[in-house]
């Protein structure tokens, strides 16, 4: 046990003096989530900002004179669009998309002539595809009503358009959290954990290879196991830390949200951080694990940080899996790694409790991966510097 020690305390000051481990720990740890929601807060205000505008920027609307006067109906301001309207909304000069109306727009309707209205944006343009949306709502409700006017004009009650109702109705639980953008969240941090750990898993492994200096350590009374719980245990903990910071910053991260639908929606409380701790640990020590395992069998530190990166692009990307799933996860997900985590911490982010028997599988799952990698470490090490 002591040579366990031993080594895990030589790891660990070998990685606090190294400044790309400290970088990469205080980045994924303390910026990355903070950032995040920074970002989706300003996106989210800027959506309302649009909604709540009321502004139609339309070109040559006096052909139309019946859809002007049901946008000012509706509260909405009319502004003329200048004639360069396509090189401002390329450049960003404008902010809204531009309605265009054709040439005798109500002589031609009045004539029960199909006509067009055009609208004119920039999916580059983000400000004006924010407000592409409530522009379409409104012109939906402009073709609505013109259609009951014509229907009764011809003596057709406007019910007949009217016989089928479509209602909404939530069926949600009243204590369900509403989850929109925050699902990206655990992306964030299973990204955050597989990063922070990298560059010490590698260089304990790969790059005192490189630097010649395992060949001494494997000198010394100690065995294949001994050397990978303590090179393990050191890396481990450092991915546990960028957890466990990680998630802590969650807290202060919710005072720089601005947007407040956002910020009703992200509610984190302490038995959420102790849910996604319970989630998360042990999904660090596995990958930590993992990252020994593969680092060791590379002979240069740039060849194990190839290697790793290409892990570490899986183990992230693999949570997208729920994206296309929403709602009807398969049953093998729980089984696997960063997806299973993904699906509890959004589950905690909405507000219903863990499942005990997901909680149980992922822990299964973390500790075979543990046991299989360190295995493979234990037993790979005295060879590796033998070759």
């Amino acid at each position: 046990m002591n040579a366990i020690i031993t080594i895990f305390r030589k790891e660990i000051t070998d990685a606090m003096r190294d400044r790309r481990t400290l970088m990469m720990v205080l980045l994924s740890a303390l910026v990355f989530v903070p950032l995040l929601l920074v970002i989706f807060s300003e996106i989210m205000s800027q959506i309302e900002a649009q909604e709540d505008k009321r502004t139609v920027m339309a070109l040559n609307l006096k052909q139309a004179a019946r859809l002007e006067n049901y946008i000012l109906r509706q509260g909405y301001q009319i502004e003329i669009a200048p004639a360069d309207y396509e090189e401002k909304l390329r450049k960003k000069d404008l902010s809204q998309p531009v309605l265009l109306v054709s040439e005798n727009f109500d002589q031609e309707l009045a004539q029960a002539k199909k006509v067009k209205l055009e609208i004119v944006y920039d999916t580059s343009n983000k400000q004006a595809e924010f407000a592409l949306r409530p522009l379409k709502r409104l012109l939906d409700g402009y073709t609505q009503e013109s259609a009951m006017l014509g229907l009764t004009m011809r003596g057709v009650s406007s019910e007949v358009f009217q016989l089928i109702e479509v209602k909404e109705k939530y069926i949600g639980r009243a204590e369900e959290r509403r989850v929109t953008v925050t699902s990206m969240l655990p992306f964030a941090l299973i990204m955050a954990i597989v990063v922070g750990g990298m560059f010490s898993a590698i260089d304990t492994t790969a790059g005192e290879r490189e630097r010649g200096s395992l060949e001494p350590l494997m000198m010394n009374p100690v065995t294949g196991w001994q050397l990978a719980l303590g090179k393990w245990g050191a890396v481990a903990s450092i991915s546990m830390l960028v957890a466990l910071l990680t998630v802590l910053s969650f807290f202060p991260s919710q005072w720089l949200i601005r947007n407040d639908a956002l910020k009703a929606e992200f509610q984190f409380g302490l038995s959420d951080a102790l849910g996604f701790l319970l989630i998360l640990l042990p999904l660090a020590a596995s990958i930590s694990a993992l990252q020994v395992a593969l680092s060791l069998t590379c002979k240069s530190f740039k060849e194990a940080q190839v290697r790793n990166q290409i892990l570490s692009m899986l183990i992230s990307m693999a949570p997208m899996m729920l994206m296309f799933n929403t709602g009807r996860e398969p049953a093998w997900f729980v089984w696997a790694p960063s997806i299973a985590q993904s699906l509890m911490m959004n589950h905690v982010l909405k507000g219903e409790p863990l499942e005990v028997s997901a909680v149980a599988i992922a822990l299964l799952v973390c500790t075979s991966i543990c046991i299989a990698s360190l295995s493979f470490v234990a037993h790979k090490m005295r060879r590796v510097v033998m070759l």
